[in-house]
């Protein structure tokens, strides 16, 4: 009977060993479990402050014999996420480079700082449907702009059109020139949101 007793101190040291490899264990799985974790609940990052479009206009030119035959794209816009720091973008194009203008990465656009951690702007022009029924450079399209900088990337898309939405007005003359911008009637400023691309 006393040969098959264990003695009671070797029983503490089994059993300390055992709660010191289970407390590792758990320690080791949770440590391993933690990256994941960290993934599922990372912050959602606040909303951006909407870009505020100033001015927005687009011309086409009579198309006769002698006239400028340069077709023209403006938009000015206000970025309260950079210290209100305004944004001049614009384009131009011939009848013949209509199609090239579409998607194409547009990067002329000046901004109202010397500040070259500003990054760069650039804009798109892009057609409001799949199929491109009823596109136009001048009264229906999608802006989509965009601000690469030093940690991020932000963008904004915009449908502007004449008859939908109706956020453009304008007309063409009989001598075929043809002027829209920001329909009077739109709410100003004019907002459109804003969206941090995640990297």
């Amino acid at each position: 009977m006393l040969a098959n007793t264990i003695p009671i101190a070797h029983l503490h040291l089994a059993f300390t060993r055992n709660m010191k490899f289970q407390l590792f264990f758990l320690l080791a799985t949770t440590a391993a479990a933690l990256p994941s974790a960290q993934k599922l609940d990372r912050p959602v990052k606040p909303p951006l402050k909407p870009l505020v479009i100033n001015t927005l206009s687009t011309f086409s030119p009579s198309g006769r014999l002698g006239s400028s035959p340069y077709s023209f794209f403006n938009v000015s816009f206000t970025d309260p996420e950079f210290n209100n720091t305004t944004v001049q973008c614009g384009t131009q194009w011939t009848f013949e480079e209509v199609d090239k203008v579409w998607t194409r990465k547009n990067t002329d656009c000046l901004i109202n700082s010397k500040t070259k951690r500003m990054g760069e702007w650039s804009f798109q022009l892009l057609k409001p449907t799949a199929n491109g029924e009823g596109a136009s450079l001048l009264n229906n399209f999608m802006l989509h702009l965009r601000h690469d900088w030093i940690s991020g990337v932000h963008v904004a898309t915009q449908k502007f059109n004449y008859d939908g939405e109706r956020n453009i007005g304008g007309m063409c003359s009989a001598s075929g020139i043809c002027q829209f911008g920001l329909w009077e009637g739109v709410e100003r400023p004019y907002l459109v949101s804003q969206f941090r691309l995640e990297r």
